[in-house]
């Protein structure tokens, strides 16, 4: 913990002794809530937020699991009385936060204090329905009996009743990619407030909700599409608030390069292609053939795929020369020229009917955007960017990021409290509910003379860093001048937990690797009845070990095998979450089902949240190093050695440490559980190894396979309300 930027000698604000009243023993939060109490590194963290609440600035907190970062926040931010947005990297955060944890703390809050908070859920557009793509999809489909005019149907039923236009509501269709496209915009085909449905519209709605809350939920993605003017006037939101706290912020890096680079896919260029049909034969039918406008585009699309087919599905191929990396050069070529060549023959055409309809007009925009994207990432990288490809199974995504953020983001932190985004006249007229009163704690702007809030930036996450000044995560974003604050977990890991490391099996990169792993782990997960995590570091391992493990689950019906990809990400929590948590051993009931194991690679390292007996053990394959073929971790390693700094030292070591935390923080989510962390990985035992086993939480060793089985034969034995005790 730094605690010497943050001052503890100055008389507390009334606003930390309010919170401290809340939060304290014997506090309004105890009485109210059954299972809260006193935490002292809570109590150290809501002070802080408090603090640069009322005085502005930027916290950046990393708080241990179980310290309570999220009342931590929300208690002196709700207590204020500013406009706050926080912004999360998952879905689940954000239900979290708008359905359990603020309404909770409102109604605790309102029986103490007089304070009520209005509050707003704002997802990005493709969540929303969109009335006018309905009413196109729909226009020529009266008797069509195929399938996906039936799903269209009952989506324009669910229409007729729906308030948010929240497409996750239509649990009776079949909700794939095709359709949510039909029925959902984007930034690229909204026409805003040219549309004809756009009063009854349910993103603007749902915009002009958030504008009038106090309180706004978004995603990290949002975040930085508002701030890069990426989502048709969502910039309000940032202008207007008073306080943004990002939680799961150890992910906004990667959040924000994707944002501030430069991307294009062949998805997006056939999509283009549907929405030219489709306005076309609505709006000037007759006026040109349409139809084989849209196939020169798609022709176009599929040449390009067919030129890459040769390269390897979901990994990265590097794009340095003109070619990507293993592409023909002429193919490329003649590719990149029929895409260019059609996008220019649909200008010509749109230039003529542009008059017609709004939707022209959008559609000539979308293709303005997609050639002068063509152009920029037609020419080499510089060297602070790096250019790659990556297949799909029916797509190609060409991307461009910067390998540095940290100047460009900088500049938000500190310019923003008294800097105003520009606002278009349409917008204006939205964000009258966010416009500022005079207040004695705002600043005056010197160039406008307007009065602009103080700005306060809170960061947080369970692991930020690997060191007293989480340069991991400060550098990169610019928030070197940041206050930071470390504070440990409460939970007695040495009591609650034990590490593994099985030096019997095959080294990581011998090919026996992972059928080894999952042969040995088996006869642990029937013993243990399920209960079992397993994160895989490669999509390869994960196919492999699932694999084996379905052979040796097979006649085991009290344990069901789950694998990422396979099941919906919210089934597989809920799974968990309803396994019989009182069975296990051996007397118990074989016809039922008593536990899971998942088998799953990056999606699960973090943000996967069971607590109690439905998770006791969490195997990792291998140390997660970054992949070193992959093309950012090639160019980032170069541009690190060209500052001379050690690539792996200063990169690879720091991102394989904070991957084994954040999987390794799956395993104990509350004081009373207990359970068992495997990492298969002979390599943690030696040399550097050494070194992040000290970044992990200080859990026992298990010294050998015997005291292994003895802590699975313990586990069977006890609930997380009796673990074994170190």
């Amino acid at each position: 913990m730094l605690s010497d930027s943050i001052p503890t000698t100055e008389a507390p604000s009334a606003l930390a002794t309010e919170v401290h009243a809340l939060l304290d023993q014997g506090g309004a939060l105890e009485q109210a809530l059954p299972h809260f109490q006193r935490r002292t590194e809570q109590l150290e963290m809501a002070d802080a937020v408090a603090r640069t609440v009322e005085q502005g600035g930027r916290l950046v907190v990393e708080a241990g699991t179980g310290v309570g970062k999220t009342f931590a926040y929300l208690v002196p931010a709700l207590l204020s009385g500013k406009r706050i947005v926080i912004s999360t990297a998952t879905k689940n955060l954000q239900e979290q936060l708008v359905h359990r944890d603020i309404p909770k703390l409102q109604e605790v809050l309102a029986k103490k204090v007089a304070v009520y908070r209005r509050v707003a859920l704002l997802k990005g557009r493709a969540n929303y329905l969109c009335l006018h793509r309905l009413d196109m999809a729909t226009a020529d489909q009266a008797g069509d009996p195929s399938p996906n005019a039936l799903r269209l149907h009952g989506v324009r039923e669910w229409a007729k009743s729906t308030r948010s236009g929240d497409v996750s509501e239509i649990v009776a269709l079949e909700m794939d990619a095709h359709l949510q496209a039909q029925i959902t915009s984007t930034r690229d085909n909204c026409l805003g407030g040219k549309c004809p449905q756009f009063t009854s519209c349910h993103v603007y709605r749902a915009r002009r909700t958030a504008l009038a809350a106090d309180v706004v939920v978004v995603n990290h993605h949002l975040f930085f599409a508002d701030l890069a003017g990426l989502s048709g006037g969502e910039s309000e939101l940032l202008s207007h608030a008073q306080v943004v706290i990002f939680d799961e912020a150890h992910s906004l890096n990667a959040v924000g390069q994707q944002a501030l680079g430069r991307q294009f896919s062949t998805r997006r260029l056939s999509a283009f292609a549907q929405d030219l049909q489709q306005t076309g034969e609505a709006e000037a039918q007759g006026w040109r053939d349409w139809s084989s406008v849209a196939m020169e585009l798609i022709g176009a699309a599929r040449q390009l795929t067919a030129c890459t087919a040769q390269l390897p599905v979901h990994a990265r191929t590097p794009w340095e020369d003109e070619a990507p990396e293993g592409v023909s050069a002429s193919r490329w070529a003649e590719a990149w020229r029929a895409m260019v060549d059609a996008l220019r023959t649909v200008l010509s055409e749109l230039d003529a009917v542009t008059p017609v309809a709004a939707d022209f007009g959008k559609l000539h925009q979308r293709a303005v955007a997609m050639l002068e994207t063509l152009e920029s990432l037609s020419e080499p990288p510089d060297d602070v960017q790096v250019r790659w490809l990556e297949c799909g199974l029916e797509d190609v995504q060409l991307m461009q990021t910067p390998l540095a953020t940290g100047a460009e983001l900088q500049r938000l932190w500190l310019t923003s409290q008294t800097a105003e985004n520009e606002k278009s006249s349409e917008n204006a007229a939205e964000s009258s509910a966010w416009d500022e009163e005079e207040d004695e704690k705002s600043v005056l702007e010197p160039e406008t003379g307007k009065q602009k809030p103080i700005r306060s930036f809170i960061f947080t996450s369970a692991t930020l860093g690997n060191n007293g000044a989480l340069d991991w995560f400060t550098g990169p974003l610019g928030l070197q001048d940041a206050t930071v604050l470390r504070l440990k977990s409460p939970f007695d890991f040495a009591a609650q937990a034990a590490l593994y490391i099985p030096e019997h099996l095959p080294i990581t990169n011998d090919p026996r690797h992972s059928q080894a792993l999952a042969e040995w782990i088996a006869d642990a997960v029937l013993r243990l009845g399920g209960r079992t995590l397993v994160l895989t570091t490669s999509l390869r391992a994960m196919a492999t070990i699932s694999d084996v493990l379905k052979q040796r689950l097979a006649s085991h019906p009290e344990v069901e095998l789950l694998v990422q990809g396979q099941t919906a990400h919210g089934d597989i929590s809920a799974r968990f979450q309803q396994a019989d948590e009182g069975s296990g051993g051996d007397d118990a009931n074989k016809d039922q089902p008593r536990g899971c194991v998942l088998v799953a690679s990056q999606s699960y390292w973090q943000g996967f949240d069971v607590p109690g007996d439905a998770l006791q053990m969490v195997v990792i394959d291998k140390l997660p190093f970054p992949v070193p073929t992959d093309p950012l971790v090639q160019a980032y390693s170069t541009y690190l050695e060209q500052q001379g700094k050690n690539p792996f030292k200063d990169f690879a070591l720091q991102e394989a440490a904070m991957a084994l935390r954040q999987g390794a923080g799956r395993l104990i989510r509350r004081e009373s559980d207990c359970g068992i962390l495997v990492v298969a990985d002979a390599r943690l035992t030696k040399g550097y190894g050494k070194w992040l086993q000290r970044q992990l939480p200080p859990m026992r060793k298990l010294a050998s396979e015997d005291e292994f089985q003895a802590e699975i034969a313990q586990l069977t034995r006890t609930s997380t309300k009796d673990c074994p005790s170190a």
